[in-house]
């Protein structure tokens, strides 16, 4: 009787890949121990200061359950004391203090338009001790005005 002929199973490895994984094992080990070495090398390394991590928390969007940290933009302002004057009323839409307010047709807003030099006649030529910055360039860079006080005023 002859014996069958001895069949190399496909699914079995070959004796190259038994070699190759003999030297991949240790490769593989010294790799990652040197990365995680190298990885907790950097994370000692890179310690916060106490200043650090203060301001990490101070600075924070959201606390360690994911509620938001971060404090309203007017929590800390502190509004003094103030009224308006009439036709003025006080607003409060979207601010922290809110301000005084009144529509264009009670309160008409300053449209001021440039005029002619001296159309009103209270300009005045500067003065010599006005700084080097007052007198230009170019003609009248600032202009000087006499006073125009209040009766019982003086300037």
């Amino acid at each position: 009787l002859q014996s069958a002929p001895a069949h190399h199973c496909p699914c079995s490895p070959g004796p190259l890949f038994v070699e190759a994984m003999k030297f991949a094992l240790p490769v593989a080990i010294v790799l990652a121990t040197f990365g995680t070495a190298s990885v907790s090398a950097s994370l000692l390394r890179r310690k916060d200061s106490p200043t650090e991590i203060n301001m990490g928390m101070e600075y924070r969007g959201e606390d360690s359950f994911g509620n938001t940290a971060l404090t309203p933009a007017c929590s800390k302002v502190e509004c003094g004391e103030y009224s308006c004057p009439t036709p003025f009323e006080l607003k409060v839409d979207g601010t922290c203090c809110g301000y005084c307010w009144a529509p264009d047709h009670k309160v008409a807003a300053d449209r001021h338009q440039v005029v002619e030099y001296n159309a009103t006649g209270f300009a005045v030529e500067q003065c010599e001790e006005a700084p080097s910055t007052c007198k230009g360039p170019g003609r009248n860079a600032v202009r000087c005005f006499k006073p125009s006080c209040r009766v019982g005023d003086v300037p």
